[in-house]
């Protein structure tokens, strides 16, 4: 039934993709210390939404879709991306704030322009024709198949490429977070989820705006998105994908996503402009539940997988063997499994010392990264390691192994020059602090989200309960 009403996964995973690149280009675009001039930002965002909506024609011509079926789902894409660009449009729709003493608070007079409507349908018309325009430029990208209609694997195929999109666009949502802590911006509007008593999706937000305002405003939108996004996700899981396991961990990583905004909220209006009185339990738990959901998610892209569910089973059944020289699955279970709580730990006490700044967190923090490095490097070379005859697997699992291990080298370097170059006062002294503190706690997340991926995929190579694994020498001497 619920299949029926949405539009064909690919073009919701390419509208996604478009939407979410947009606003990341919006958002770097519009800091107030890049300093653009709209008639620059805007030319990059909107060919940065054009690359998107083309890459997703590729992808779509790659599928199997024919031209003619790739142009017109880029067109619904694009329409998708322009309706949740509504969402920082809303700002460029309103004319200039004229603030208003209401009682003890300032809040901000907002008039829509005249020429509203009109911008938002010129928005959507602009949407439907990058879609349009990017849907031929794929047909010169890509060879699209002469044969009508997509295999019928590409809906398993793009609900897992979605996943990924879902997992992309917290990233920035969490980096935009970071920066809000490390300036010391958390606080900058004191209302929610009203921003200066005026609709939220209305406010006059661009780069003459107070830097801490928009960082705190521009991340209160970014949640909205990931809302959405992850909504949409939950869904579309539902629709497609029969596994329990797989619906009840969706619902239980969008009810966490919930959470977090419900946190978010509280935080605000509980909140202290005076670091000391300001409440560190709201700001701690947010912290780390931001990153918990990003693992989540990591996790539910892994499960979604085709690859990993073809995997899954043949290692199960025995059609998928390993070689007798590499590496023991069940080490890089042990190692996965270990690195990734060891690091979810290592998370909690750097959270902790971010939003209290207490010395006896900091130095176990410190101790603790040790034990995330060794723990991190051996479950990534396990999975450089582990060999499935299933060359796909394979690729995954080492791809994995990789970033994890990539990604804790640099944690531990990012760690110890933050620790040494920058101060000791809850918000950053300089730009440069700021971003070395955020940089530090995004790599973060993505270290915890490898990880978590590893370990999914550790549970696949290594079941509890599988067939007889023979070598596979063995395999091909039968």
């Amino acid at each position: 039934m619920i299949q029926r009403i949405l539009p064909s996964m690919s073009t919701i995973t390419v509208g996604f993709i478009a939407a979410v690149t947009m606003w990341t280009a919006w958002l770097i675009t519009h800091l107030p210390w890049v300093g653009l001039p709209e008639s620059v930002a805007l030319p990059i965002v909107v060919s940065a939404w054009f690359i998107a909506l083309a890459i997703g024609g590729v992808l779509l011509a790659k599928d199997g879709a024919t031209r003619g079926e790739t142009t017109l789902r880029c067109v619904g894409a694009g329409f998708i991306s322009s309706l949740l660009g509504l969402l920082i449009l809303g700002s460029k729709l309103t004319e200039p704030p004229a603030p208003v003493l209401a009682g003890e608070a300032i809040t901000t007079a907002v008039t829509l322009k005249p020429s509203a409507a009109l911008m938002v349908l010129g928005f959507f018309f602009s949407g439907a024709l990058l879609g349009l325009l990017a849907g031929l430029a794929s047909g010169v990208l890509s060879q699209p198949s002469q044969k009508a209609g997509i295999p019928s694997e590409s809906n398993p195929r793009w609900l897992g490429r979605f996943a990924i999109v879902a997992c992309v666009s917290i990233v920035p949502l969490i980096v935009v977070g970071g920066l809000v802590t490390s300036t010391g911006s958390g606080m900058a509007v004191p209302d929610w989820p009203n921003t200066y008593g005026t609709n939220m999706f209305l406010y006059p937000l661009g780069p003459r705006a107070a830097p801490d305002v928009f960082l705190e405003h521009s991340h209160r939108l970014f949640g909205t998105l990931i809302g959405l996004t992850t909504l949409v996700l939950t869904i579309s899981v539902f629709a497609h994908d029969s596994r329990k396991f797989v619906r009840g961990w969706a619902l239980a990583a969008f009810l966490f996503v919930v959470l977090q905004g419900v946190l978010g909220g509280i935080r605000v209006r509980q909140g202290h402009v005076d670091f000391a009185q300001d409440d560190k339990f709201y700001r701690v738990i947010h912290g780390v539940l931001a990153q918990g959901v990003f693992c989540m998610y990591a996790a539910l892209a892994v499960f979604l997988s085709p690859i990993y569910q073809r995997a899954k089973e043949g290692i199960i059944s025995g059609a998928i063997n390993f070689a007798a020289s590499t590496a023991k699955p069940k080490l890089l279970r042990i190692f996965a499994n270990a690195a990734l709580h060891t690091t979810l730990l290592q998370l909690i006490m750097g959270a902790v010392y971010r939003h209290t700044r207490h010395v006896h967190v900091l130095w176990t923090h410190i101790a603790l990264s040790f034990v995330v490095v060794v723990l991190a490097i051996l479950a990534a070379s396990a999975a450089q390691g582990v060999r499935p005859s299933d060359e796909s697997a394979r690729r995954a699992v080492a791809r994995l192994g990789a970033l994890a291990g990539a990604s804790v080298v640099l944690q531990f370097v990012l760690g110890w020059v933050v620790f040494l170059a920058a101060s000791n006062t809850p918000q950053a002294a300089s730009i440069g602090e700021g971003l070395l503190r955020t940089a530090h706690q995004a790599n973060g997340a993505v270290l915890i989200a490898a990880l978590a991926g590893l370990a999914v995929w550790s549970r696949a190579v290594a079941p509890k309960h599988a067939a007889t694994v023979l070598p596979a020498a063995v395999v091909a001497g039968t």
